[in-house]
């Protein structure tokens, strides 16, 4: 299955990314579907980022980002600015206001418009901090990430960003071992993978680098019990960009085996 597929994605989307462990990947994924499908695809960002590799990349004004992006065939990415000196990368460009961004997903320009609504310096697991993340009213789809190979690992900066959000979230201590039902709480907790989603979007939880059949395993236990928690969310998807993964875990189906037992 396609990954726009599973998110359940149509002809016209403003899908908000946000977490660790796979952003990037998945945006960069959905770039190379949507265009195969021929859809206008644009990459932006609410905060920060190194721009993706393999796309033109347009620095435009508030004022003058319509004139700059009708000057170039998307794909594309488009940002504020470039940042001087940027930690940890080679290269990276700051982004929009979230007005500026609900302005780019509603004036017609892409038909699809994926957003980069915060960071995790470069971690697998992350909890949101204070203002975060960015994500502009018009999103109609918001996509919680994590990687799965947090599970087993110490709740410590090595692997985590914010580690402390995520023991307030789980109940964890910071220092203890990360489980799939930890993983799984702060995906689509209110002060995690839920917080700041509009409304009307769409929330499906990603568990990414399930590139192994144990690691699979666990990525559905977590969601399991994401799913579990909330009425918002009616699937998550398992994924490995390395081992052409991608899986859906329905909610649906998890109350049926729950009527079933």
């Amino acid at each position: 299955m396609h990954l726009a597929a599973a998110l359940g994605l149509g002809s016209s989307a403003a899908v908000a990314f946000v977490g660790a462990g796979g952003k990037k990947t998945a945006m960069g994924q959905l770039t190379v579907e949507g265009t195969d499908e021929g859809y206008d695809v644009g990459y932006t960002t609410t905060t920060a980022m190194p721009p993706p590799s393999d796309l033109p990349l347009t620095v435009t004004g508030p004022g003058a980002w319509r004139a700059d992006l009708e000057a170039h065939d998307p794909p594309i990415a488009v940002a504020r600015e470039e940042v001087a000196d940027p930690a940890r990368v080679d290269r990276k460009v700051r982004g929009f206001e979230p007005s500026v961004v609900e302005q780019l997903s509603s004036a017609g320009l892409f038909d699809w418009l994926l957003i980069k609504a915060d960071g995790a310096r470069r971690r697998e697991f992350k909890a949101p901090g204070d203002g975060e993340p960015v994500v502009p009213r018009t999103a109609s789809h918001v996509v919680p990430v994590t990687s799965v190979t947090a599970v087993g690992e110490p709740l410590t900066t090595d692997v985590v960003h914010r580690p402390e959000r995520v023991a307030a979230i789980t109940g964890l201590s910071v220092g203890d071992t990360i489980t799939a039902t930890a993983v799984g709480t702060v995906l689509t907790h209110p002060d995690g993978g839920l917080r700041n989603a509009p409304s009307g979007a769409s929330v499906i939880p990603v568990i990414n680098k399930a590139d192994t059949e144990p690691q699979q395993r666990t990525a559905r236990d977590a969601l399991t019990h994401s799913l579990s928690q909330t009425k918002r969310c009616s699937r998550g998807v398992v994924t490995s960009f390395a081992s052409d993964i991608c899986e859906v875990v329905s909610a649906a189906d998890l109350q049926e085996s729950d009527s079933n037992d």
